[in-house]
This record gives structure tokens, C-alpha cells and sequence, in this order.
């Protein structure tokens, strides 16, 4: 089990691994999203099951290799992926992105996301009825902030110490939005997401009638191991309609927002 997340500096030149990985079919030229999405297919892949998707945002100062440190955590055969890197750089060098969350830039990631989904649907069998938006992060927060403006293009969303948007309406798809299936995680003891945040987000999200399960953890800005391991047992419920059989796992932090 990793203790940590690497940083993106460490995770460079992953994406050529990924393209020689047994399930990941080579491409010829690759387009310019191409070079920024990272893809990950599942263990003994099996092209005839259509499996869920997960589509993981980045934390901020981070980048799409992120995903490749998220899925041993998560799960390595119950998934496909596809991680975007963010929109917007954070250092001179292009190695570490974040997530904008002003309109226009809102824009640019909505087409970018929906891009990525569309590139795993063509390297991999998709259940396009279980799409799950997951983020950590400024990351979560673009989750939230493009499940509820299309909420009927994913099966739930998880977000993973990032705040609730309140900018540019968040909630302009309400009616539709009151069905979506939310993972809310969160750090008790986080400067950007903790519970002083979680508790001014609260009102907003009872007056729109939002559905939320809400855990909080005894961390920080951390991505913890044990997030992980709820958030494949919240999004394997959700696929197939069951509870899943508790694991007990020890806390580790392997990342800091």
C-alpha cells in the first residue's frame, strides 16, 4: 500500500508506461487531448462486460498522472478510468495544473471532461449508465460543479475534500439535479473543506433538496486511504443495488491537497 501520493514531478513520463500496458490499445498520433488524459483499464480486463467509469478529477498543483496512485487505492479490476489534466497551469515548467473555477474556464473544462469520457469509450467497453465524477480538491469541486449542471450523465458524483460551488449557479439544474447520488468527503481538521465549510455549504444543499451522504474523517487537506477504500464501496452499492461486506483497513494518508 502507497503512504503517499506522488507529486507530478515524480509521475513524469507515466503516461508512456500506460500506453504499453496490456489493455491500452497504441495509438498512432495522438491528438492534443490525448497527450493530457491519462487512461487506466482494470486488471484481467474483459472486453465483453461493460464496465463503470470513473472520471477523476486532480487535486490543485497536481496532474492526470494523479490517477495512476488513486486506483490501486480505489480498485484495480472494478473500474475503467479516464483522469483530464486541469485547466489551468500552476507553474512556469507545464508540469502542474489546477482547476479554474470562473465561468469561461468552467467552460473550457466541461468540453474538456466530456472529450475524456469519449476517448475511454473508445479504448474501452463503458457502461455509459454508470459514469462516476469523482474529484479531490479543487478537483471535487469541479466534480460537484459539473454533475449538478448534468446531472443525467452521471450515475453520482464524489467528492473528496472539495468544496461545495457557490459561484456562476451551481444550481441551475435543480429539478434534475434533487436525483443525483452525491459522496461528500471530508478532513474535520481541513483549512479549505472542513467543518466550518461543510456547515455554511449545509443550509444550501437542505433548501435545494439535494440528496448528500456526508463522512467526515480525522485528516486534513488529505487524501486518505481509507477514503478510497468507502469510495469503492459507495460506488459499488450504487452499481449493483447491494451493500458491500465492510473491510477494515488502516488510516494512511498518501497525499496532501
Amino acid at each position: 500500500m502507497r503512504n503517499r501520493l506522488c507529486g507530478s514531478s515524480e509521475q513524469t513520463g507515466s503516461l508512456d508506461k500506460l500506453q504499453t500496458a496490456e489493455h491500452k490499445s497504441p495509438l498512432e498520433s495522438q491528438s492534443f487531448l490525448e497527450q493530457q488524459v491519462c487512461l487506466f483499464g482494470p486488471e484481467r480486463y474483459e472486453p465483453r462486460y461493460e464496465y463503470p467509469l470513473i472520471v477523476w478529477l486532480h487535486s490543485c498543483g497536481s496532474s492526470e498522472f494523479e490517477l495512476e496512485n488513486v486506483m490501486p487505492e480505489l480498485s484495480m479490476q472494478n473500474y475503467v478510468a479516464c483522469a483530464p489534466r486541469g485547466t489551468v497551469a500552476c507553474d512556469a515548467e507545464g508540469k502542474l495544473f489546477r482547476w479554474g473555477q470562473s465561468a469561461a474556464v468552467t467552460a473550457i473544462a466541461e468540453e474538456i471532461i466530456f472529450e475524456s469520457i469519449a476517448l475511454a469509450n473508445q479504448q474501452f467497453s463503458i457502461a455509459n449508465q454508470r459514469i462516476f465524477l469523482a474529484g479531490f480538491g479543487s478537483g471535487g469541486t469541479m466534480a460537484w460543479r459539473l454533475a449538478l449542471r448534468y446531472p443525467k450523465r452521471f450515475a453520482g458524483v464524489i467528492s473528496i475534500c472539495g468544496g461545495f460551488p457557490h459561484r456562476n449557479q451551481p444550481l441551475i439544474n435543480i429539478g434534475l439535479a434533487r436525483d443525483l447520488k452525491t459522496l461528500w468527503m471530508y478532513g474535520g481538521q481541513s483549512n479549505t473543506c472542513g467543518v466550518q465549510q461543510v456547515c455554511q455549504s449545509l443550509p444550501l444543499l437542505h433548501a435545494a433538496s439535494l440528496k448528500a451522504d456526508i463522512r467526515q474523517y480525522p485528516c486534513g487537506d488529505e487524501l486518505m486511504s481509507n477514503m478510497l477504500l468507502d469510495m469503492n464501496n459507495w460506488v459499488m452499492e450504487c452499481v449493483t443495488q447491494q451493500p458491500c461486506a465492510a473491510v477494515e483497513r488502516v488510516e494512511e494518508s498518501f497525499s496532501r491537497n
